[in-house]
């Protein structure tokens, strides 16, 4: 049983405009039904309150799991993962040129977290693509 309210997970849904705040995939027309994420887990002293929640997709909850860090690929550092409460999307991310829906890292969190998250991952790329083609997913 969850220990979010109603009220609360949709204040968290409202706030992140009904999209995952790390891949920004659309919660409207899914089948799957997207978790309250701690930013800072619960077995790490997160608590259960707005500002340590943030709306994910299925994906990028199970991938980030418990984590509060991640390896950027390019340099080997470790470390923190994107916070959607402290930390501006757009200034870690951006969306790649072109017809691919890549999200691009633009800083050493932006990196490490999409590598965590395996947001580029080949199928969910797939299912990006797939969206932007239906005209619910934007990547602009």
């Amino acid at each position: 049983m969850s220990d979010i309210s109603d009220e609360l997970r949709e204040n968290v849904t409202r706030r992140a405009g009904g999209r995952c705040e790390y891949c920004h995939a659309p919660s409207e027309g899914q089948i799957a039904w997207f978790p309250i994420d701690h930013i800072v887990p619960r077995n790490a002293g997160g608590l259960t309150e707005e500002s340590n929640l943030a709306l994910a997709c299925p994906r990028c909850n199970a991938s980030k799991w418990a984590f509060v860090d991640g390896v950027d690929p390019d340099t080997g550092s470790t470390v923190g993962l994107f916070n959607p409460r402290t930390q501006q999307w757009e200034e870690h991310f951006a969306w790649s040129e072109g017809d691919d829906p890549i999200l691009n890292g633009t800083t050493i969190v932006g990196r490490a977290t999409i590598f965590r998250l395996k947001i580029n991952a080949a199928d969910a790329v797939a299912i990006r693509r797939l969206l932007v083609d239906l005209g619910v997913f934007h990547l602009r």
